[in-house]
């Protein structure tokens, strides 16, 4: 047994966990302590898993879950590659996945596979509840044969956690990574999702929609609906990006984060509401340019947080609407909209960054509190827009800092004017990590020049550092900082 192994054999004498060996029997029965209720922990390799990257393992795992629904069941996934084939993995209540580190499930060949979160009985609590995905990789491929995916569709489900998970170039292209549908309570953290190729470019990584037949990835057999919207859900420090090829060109942009495009029985169910999108990085999603598109959309939302992200466009330029926030019905209410303390880093929108859009002057939206964004751009935009008046004593637009710098080029350099009271950025004698890199003690405050030059004939092997010099004259002393921190 090695150590893992032995580990979880310890804790089982201690607790009354049972854990099953190679046969499906017990290696270790409950103790005589009084547990409330005891974990079977299935060592996914020892019940007929194969981490080869050859063998599919749809019926494997199916079986696994279908052997083991009255404790809680924690799956625990070793080292390698878990092949799987097209069609639908149904899971029930009081699972755990544990995925050790360089554990994978690998989806090719233009095979799509949906986690199916099925719903008996209409209702919130109609579904499933308490499954948990900690460490997990999905890895799918773009081949001939089309774009291969991994798909969690989730419905009616209460207490659903993503932590730890690695969503690579495998998001259906008319779809979703995970597809959330009349459920509660879902808290996706630390996770990257990246790549998206899809067919339908607003399609977001995290789809936060209502318990409707038309809104779900996955039709169960059996499953009921009944138009509940999706509530408390938190998105917090997780990065969504782009895949870049060897010339350092996308060659798939990242997902679209998250947002919702329809609504359901003109909302007499509910509307969509507390949702936290906070502390994340999106780097370089598709320009949605088209009227009424934004890489962060929803229709008909209240209590909503967009807090603390960052937005940043390294490869891609001209977004039409970033953020866009529409409410549709004239009998709706839409409610304490937050988006606050963001950084926007050269996403140099066509239009504007955010716009509010009310189709009923009526009704229009109300508490809107949009303040302390960053905006870093080399050309000015409105930073809100809305096709009704932003004067109101409940909406407060205020302190969204943009810096802009007017850059002006000659045959050796670019050069940007500074402005005061900008942040102060590190500078190094060498691109940060080289052999010998230090920082730069530099004073500030005597510093009186106005401009920075750019050493354009000087570049570095990831793009992302650039040589610069506080006076035009080429001899002048150089130094090193990153591409996109220029706000001196």
């Amino acid at each position: 047994m090695n150590f893992w192994g032995s580990f979880k054999l310890f804790f089982a004498v201690a607790v009354g966990t049972t854990i099953l060996g190679l046969n499906g029997s017990p290696l270790v029965s409950r103790s005589n302590q009084i547990v409330a209720q005891a974990d079977t922990i299935v060592n996914v390799q020892e019940q007929g898993m194969t981490g080869d990257d050859k063998t599919a393992n749809n019926s494997a795992l199916q079986n696994i879950i279908n052997q083991h629904t009255d404790d809680d069941l924690i799956i625990h996934v070793p080292k390698g590659t878990y092949l799987f084939n097209s069609g639908a993995i149904k899971l029930h209540s009081n699972i755990t996945f544990e995925f050790d580190k360089g554990a994978i499930f690998r989806i090719t060949s233009g095979h799509m596979l949906c986690f199916v979160y099925p719903s008996p009985k209409a209702g919130y609590n109609g579904g499933i509840k308490n499954v948990k995905w900690e460490g997990a990789t999905f890895q799918g491929d773009t081949t001939t044969s089309g774009q291969s995916s991994f798909t969690q569709s989730v419905h009616h489900a209460t207490n659903i956690t993503f932590d730890k998970c690695h969503f690579f170039n495998a998001e259906v292209p008319i779809g979703h990574y995970i597809d959330l549908d009349g459920s509660r309570h879902i808290n996706i953290k630390n996770s990257t999702f990246t790549g998206f190729n899809g067919i339908q470019d607003f399609k977001e990584a995290i789809q936060i929609d209502y318990s409707n037949s038309i809104a779900v990835s996955y039709h169960n057999p059996g499953d009921q609906y009944d138009n509940l919207p999706t509530y408390d859900v938190t998105v917090n420090n997780n990065k969504f990006l782009p895949i870049y090829n060897d010339y350092n060109r996308i060659s798939s942009y990242a997902p679209n984060p998250i947002g919702e495009h329809a609504i359901y029985n003109n909302g007499k169910s509910g509307i969509i509401h507390d949702i936290h999108f906070t502390n994340n990085t999106v780097i370089d999603p598709k320009p949605l340019t088209a009227k009424g598109e934004g890489n962060i959309r929803f229709i008909d939302v209240s209590n909503l947080w967009i807090t603390n992200n960052k937005f940043i466009n390294k490869k891609v330029s001209k977004s039409g609407n970033y953020i866009y926030l529409n409410n549709i019905e004239p009998n709706l209410k839409m409610t304490n909209l937050n988006i606050k303390n963001n950084t926007f880093n050269d996403i140099n929108p066509s239009t504007q960054y955010i716009f509010l859009n009310n189709i009923n002057s009526k009704n229009p939206i109300t508490h809107i509190n949009i303040t302390g964004n960053k905006i870093v751009s080399q050309k000015k935009a409105p930073f809100v827009k809305g096709n009704f008046s932003l004067k109101s004593d409940t909406i407060k637009i205020s302190k969204n800092n943009n810096i802009s710098e007017k850059y002006y080029t000659d045959l050796i350099s670019h050069h940007a004017q500074l402005a005061k009271g900008h942040q102060r950025y590190a500078l190094y004698n060498h691109i940060r990590g080289h052999k010998n890199w230090k920082i730069i003690k530099f004073n500030w405050k005597k510093n009186k020049n106005n401009y920075v030059f750019l050493d354009m004939r000087a570049t570095s092997t990831t793009g992302q550092w650039y040589r610069i010099r506080f006076n035009q004259n080429p001899s002048a002393k150089k130094y090193w900082i990153r591409k996109g921190a220029l706000n001196l």
